[in-house]
């Protein structure tokens, strides 16, 4: 009961219903309680108003016309009294028949009307008459100055019962109520069922995530907000499962990766007790396997300490002022085993002198995975081209270029994550000399330097990985 009355569906169906009494509650009290107010303000406005137009007008030829056309739109008995050598002297009376001129009755005696307004602060006067069991009003309004009078304008005026009036609007009101507060409410509940399904289902999908189900498919609503919350967890839902799926691809492939060398120690382990313990030449053949397995090994957790050091944040730079030119062609030399015993060639075109203010070690490590990258994905001419040189007089590029079997385009955005492979190529094969987490160090030192990198390439075409950076 305590989670319905907190849940979005009964607020917003109690907020509805709420504002609607509101709103009959002002009607109510405005239409109803406070018409005879609103009646007896509005028939006093309309009579003061009446004796300002013709107290403007007490000096106009036009004076009687008047009089007798606002008697007859308003249905008012109008007395002009001149005042003329101390006394009050009858000007002109409407001749307009109403319902007013109709019923005799005792007017109030000029000469006290004067002093009542004489003693007014307003120059005006409202007494309440009884005609023939009916109310009326007398209104008096001084024509001039208290010092300087020149006459008083007396106006009669019906005030109309409005008992009646109240007791059928009254019926009218709740009637007309009982409908509003019918409609109010199934107009809420489909307001509030429409809003809350879509969410409560988006609810119920995302529970699916916590189980593993990724793909949550949730229907879009009618509502902009909802359908923009809907696309963000669709989203969400697809970007969870490619993490999932990365991380498992993670697992499997760094499991592969530290097993391999594990099972090679492990046999030419069991070789060298079994065989080739007393041969010196197959022992030293064997243990320089496990050597280099132990090496492949020993890269494999250096580099995923790296790569989880750049990710958390926890690697920090070390800036110094070097020359970039001189460390690229010591890094080059470190592959020249390969120009000899593999038939790899190196194409180098480095300009001279670029001096750059970076991190030593860690742009070395990027230049290292980029050349040892195209190692091992260059075409069967094995080229690779090294270029090192100035775009701009302040802007320094680093490039390597393969002749391999090239990326697709739709892959080339995600190539630089760990383990990334192809669909449509080869060209992400597990690497012979890497730990295929290069490109995912490249990129990381990359951001932590805040250098511009990427790869152009196309399929069959090769591709060229570069980096630029700001030189001196």
């Amino acid at each position: 009961m305590f989670r319905f009355i907190n849940s979005m569906r009964f607020r917003v169906w109690l907020l509805f219903i709420g504002f609607t009494t509101i709103i009959l509650g002002f009607l109510y009290i405005n239409q109803i309680i406070l018409l005879p107010n609103f009646y007896n303000f509005i028939k006093t406005q309309e009579t003061s108003e009446t004796a300002r137009v013709l107290s403007r007008n007490w000096n106009s030829e036009n004076l009687f016309e008047e009089v007798e056309r606002l008697s007859r739109a308003h249905e008012m008995l109008i007395d002009l009294k001149e005042y003329t050598e101390g006394e009050l002297v009858l000007r002109f009376t409407s001749n307009v028949e109403n319902s007013l001129s109709r019923e005799p009755f005792e007017k109030p005696a000029p000469e006290a009307l004067l002093a009542d307004v004489l003693e007014s602060r307003d120059n005006t006067v409202t007494l309440t008459l009884r005609v023939e069991g009916r109310q009326a009003m007398c209104y008096a309004s001084l024509v001039g100055a208290r010092n300087n009078i020149r006459g008083l304008i007396i106006i009669y005026n019906f005030i109309e019962p409005l008992e009646n009036t109240q007791n059928v609007l009254q019926s009218q009101f709740f009637l007309s109520a009982c409908v509003v507060f019918i409609v109010a409410f199934l107009l809420s509940a489909f307001v509030v069922l429409n809003i809350s399904n879509p969410i409560t289902k988006i609810s119920r999908s995302t529970k699916k995530l916590a189980t593993g189900e990724f793909n949550m498919n949730t229907r879009k609503a009618d509502y902009a907000e909802i359908i923009t919350l809907t696309e963000n967890l669709n989203k969400a839902s697809r970007e969870i499962a490619k993490t999932e799926n990365l991380r498992k691809d993670l697992l499997a492939n760094v499991s592969h990766d530290l097993k391999t060398p594990l099972t090679m120690i492990r046999a030419y382990g069991e070789m060298i007790r079994d065989l080739s313990g007393d041969n010196p030449a197959k022992r030293e053949k064997h243990v320089q396997v496990i050597i280099d397995e132990a090496d492949r090994l020993n890269a494999l957790v250096v580099d995923m300490l790296d790569l989880s050091k750049l990710q958390s944040g926890v690697a920090k730079k070390t800036v110094t002022f070097f020359n970039i030119s001189m460390h690229l062609s010591e890094v080059l030399e470190r592959f020249s085993y390969l120009s000899r015993e593999h038939k790899f060639t190196f194409i180098p075109e480095i300009e001279s002198n670029i001096l750059i203010k970076a991190d030593v070690a860690k742009l070395e490590q990027v230049v290292y995975n980029l050349v040892n990258n195209a190692v091992n994905h260059t075409g069967s001419d094995g080229k690779v081209t090294v270029r090192l040189f100035r775009k701009k007089p302040s802007i320094g590029r680093f490039e390597v270029v393969d002749t391999g079997s090239g990326i697709a385009k739709d892959e080339q955005a995600y190539i630089w994550e760990r383990y990334y492979k192809a669909k449509k190529s080869h060209f992400y094969k597990r690497t012979t000399v890497g730990t295929g987490l290069g490109l995912s160090i490249v990129k990381s030192v990359m951001e932590l330097h805040g250098y511009s990198y990427g790869v152009n390439s196309a399929l069959g075409k090769g591709s060229t990985f570069w980096f630029e950076f700001p030189c001196e």
